[in-house]
């Protein structure tokens, strides 16, 4: 329907990626009207969808002779790539890029949107390793009241209950995922027909062909979730995002370190249930996991002296932190609290005023002040309001300590 050119953005200084359909394709007798309403589903995305792992697009209009979008730029290839058995990724990729691809489209449905064509061809997969979801052309959007294209997507990714003529949910993309899950693992469909008949006919009346007959080594976990994400019956598969990204994260084969330090899908989750992060959006706690550190410590090891430059703020993920002051102890910080916050926000006196020891085996993360302060605008306020509700609340403690030692 289109074709994409890499093209300079000289006003940004950025490369992107420049999408042309020519306007007589809205014209054809037979088909322009579907695909004026596929490209127009496109348009109202621009500037509307931001997300780390989905593309943005930047900017839609028309020309003399073409309709355009200009859209993120991503140095790789779609994982389609990938999807054949001689050439499948490390299951803990494979892993990691589905949970990216559900987080985003869990954001996308929080927004009323259901992408409706998830396939490994609409995946792009960065040269540095980053997923990013593309093409949402096929997209059903809650908030539009006009009639919207209903025969879409891709054969094999359609749930059995699209040839029941029911309306799309977000288990209709759910289920793509667990197809394209399945043949990113196997290199294989997860069905035996091979005629567009014999294959709905599968969908609607049998089972698929499990993952375990195609690979033997899948930890039994990631099966589990893989069957339940496209099983037939939709009151068995997932039903939200949430659900699915939880039992997903668990799945991942265990490895020499932590899984909160080998995978982004494991700190995502992490952070997401952790007081601090209250009220932070999905895009804000990717970009605190990207910016950050994650590092083990042993009982008794030593993370900042008193006086010295207060160039990091922490988050105990795992075990807990002793904060001393002249060799006495004033607090002990369990997981979730966070700490080091006054040095970023007094930078005329940057010194730890305190010292720092873990006082059990811990797993802390790590975020640079400066990082901090070169983010995002909206991420450096979502951390001022964190760090302001975390000192009243020392406030409130010191009050009442202060009050129990007077009595």
């Amino acid at each position: 329907m289109a074709e994409v050119y890499l093209a300079t953005d000289l006003y940004e200084q950025r490369a992107v990626a420049v999408k042309l359909a020519s306007l007589e394709l809205f014209e054809d007798a037979e088909t322009g009207a579907r695909t004026r309403k596929l490209w127009l589903n496109e348009t109202r995305l621009a500037g509307r969808l931001r997300h780390p792992h989905i593309v943005e697009t930047y900017e839609a209009g028309t020309s003399e002779q073409h309709a355009y979008l200009v859209m993120e730029y991503v140095d790789g290839e779609s994982m389609h790539r990938y999807a054949a058995a001689d050439a499948l990724l490390p299951v803990p990729t494979v892993a990691e890029a589905v949970f990216k691809v559900g987080n985003a489209l869990d954001y996308a449905s929080r927004l009323g949107m259901l992408h409706r064509d998830i396939k490994p061809a609409n995946v792009l997969m960065g040269a540095a390793g980053d997923v990013k979801l593309t093409d949402f052309g096929a997209c059903y959007l809650a908030d539009v009241e006009e009639t919207q294209v209903y025969d879409v997507g891709t054969l094999p990714f359609m749930p059995p209950e699209h040839f029941e003529n029911r309306p799309p949910t977000v288990q209709t993309d759910i289920y793509a995922v667990g197809v394209m899950a399945y043949q990113l693992l196997t290199g294989c469909w997860p069905f035996r027909g091979t005629t567009f008949q014999a294959l709905i006919h599968e969908k609607l009346h049998e089972d698929f062909v499990p993952i375990e007959t195609r690979r033997k080594d899948l930890p039994s976990a990631l099966r589990f979730v893989v069957h339940r994400a496209m099983h037939r019956d939709f009151e068995v598969r997932y039903s939200s995002w949430g659900q699915f990204c939880e039992d997903l994260s668990r799945a991942v084969p265990e490895q020499d370190l932590p899984r909160e330090i080998v995978f982004d899908s494991a700190r995502f989750n992490a952070l997401r249930g952790m007081p601090v992060f209250q009220g932070f959006t999905d895009a804000q706690v990717w970009e605190a996991v990207h910016m950050s550190r994650w590092a083990e410590k042993r009982e008794g090891e030593r993370l900042f002296s008193e006086g010295d430059p207060g160039d990091r703020i922490f988050v105990v993920v795992k075990g807990s932190v002793a904060i001393l002051r002249e060799g006495r102890r004033l607090n002990v910080l369990e997981a979730g609290e966070c700490f080091g916050e006054i040095a970023y926000l007094d930078e005329t006196h940057p010194s730890r005023s305190a010292s720092a020891v873990a006082a059990a085996a811990s797993v802390l993360l790590e975020i640079d002040t400066e990082s901090l302060r070169s983010a995002s605008e909206s991420l450096q306020a979502a951390f001022l309001k964190a760090f302001v509700r975390i000192l009243v609340e020392r406030l409130k403690h010191a009050d009442a300590r202060f009050l129990e030692a007077r009595s």
